[in-house]
């Protein structure tokens, strides 16, 4: 009886023992664990419901793996991005302002009650301040910009968010995108040299490192930009720099400060051989940039290839992968009048 009584003790111990490790290994199974942009291991018990952000670019990829603001509890700037988000979400001005840059108000954040920050390498130095707060945080887009860049955010917050699957749609199209521009591109027989203007300031371009390069590229283009470096942001350069490089077409974003007119009627611009051709032009959109390292590059891509090559790619063409982009990841679509193309 002993016996019997031993074995049913070691027998129960072991069967407690096998069945806390197998819960234990179930629990680390649900775990979800993300490597950031800098390399930082993030360990999240359940996928991120509540996201907050300030650099917009960054935080947009919350935005269209959500539909919408599905995820979204608090903004950067509210004004980038405006008409978008009004258009797309339910009450944009009822989500919270935490903040602009790096002046964040950490009692607002907390009070959105975000269970994740998703920031750009160049505001790294948030991490530890919301951490401090408690909040998990994913450094999601890196310094140096490219097409992988943006793939690589929308992965990386996919499987934080738990919509992989909308991530690898989103990603799908924009890649299919970049095929359609080569093939196209490739009955090019000339590239035209392309220089592309920051916002704040026509005396601001887009070095080698930032997606704009990358724009020109794949449009079949060339930058025009030389000997200039900078990761993340436009560098400041002088009129006399412009007037050595001699773009043949000049794009600013749509958001900027000036206009194609203050270009194309100031002498100081007056010998460049885009401003003699009159070949200045508003990078769309006005709903939202398509110049950012965001998903809707997809349709900056298109517009792109258009501008340098309407005769192999037209306006109906670019309306239709508008039509089919913001329809996939809002339910909705545009006119050419909202976006501010013609």
């Amino acid at each position: 009886m002993l016996r019997k009584d031993k074995f049913f003790y070691l027998f129960t111990i072991v069967l407690v023992t096998l069945l806390a490790v197998s819960l234990t290994s179930i629990g680390a199974e649900d775990k979800i664990v993300l490597v950031d942009v800098i390399g930082r291991e993030i360990v999240l018990d359940k996928p991120a419901t509540k996201v907050v952000g300030t650099h917009n670019p960054t935080l947009n990829a919350a935005v269209v793996l959500g539909g919408g603001e599905k995820y979204i509890v608090g903004f950067g700037n509210k004004e980038m991005s405006r008409p978008l988000y009004e258009a797309v979400m339910d009450d944009y001005d009822a989500i919270v302002q935490i903040g602009k840059g790096g002046n964040i108000n950490f009692e607002t954040v907390l009070a959105t009650g975000a269970d994740l920050a998703i920031i750009p390498e160049r505001f790294k130095d948030q991490v530890v301040q919301f951490e401090e707060v408690g909040l998990n945080v994913i450094v999601a887009l890196p310094n140096e910009e490219s097409f992988d860049t943006i793939r690589q955010s929308l992965t990386l917050l996919g499987k934080a968010l738990g919509a992989s699957d909308r991530a690898e749609m989103i990603i799908g199209f924009m890649d299919d995108r970049i095929e359609n521009a080569r093939k196209i591109t490739s009955q090019a027989t000339d590239k035209q040299t392309v220089l592309f203007l920051g916002g704040s300031s026509a005396l601001s371009v887009a070095p080698d490192a930032m997606i704009q390069t990358h724009l020109i590229e794949i449009a079949g283009g060339l930058n025009a930009v030389s000997g200039v470096s900078g990761t993340g942001n436009f560098v400041e350069v002088n009129i006399e720099q412009i007037i050595s490089w001699n773009p043949d077409v000049i794009w600013y974003p749509a958001y900027a400060r000036y206009t194609a007119e203050d270009l194309l009627n100031d002498p100081a611009w007056s010998n460049i051989n885009a401003v003699k051709n009159k070949k200045v032009f508003a990078f769309p959109s006005q709903v939202e940039p398509w110049d950012q390292p965001t998903a809707a590059l997809a349709l900056g891509i298109a517009w792109a290839t258009h501008n340098l090559h309407p005769d192999l790619y037209t306006l109906d063409e670019i309306m239709a992968d508008v039509d089919n982009y913001y329809n996939m990841v809002y339910g909705k679509t545009f006119t050419g009048e909202q976006l501010g193309i013609k």
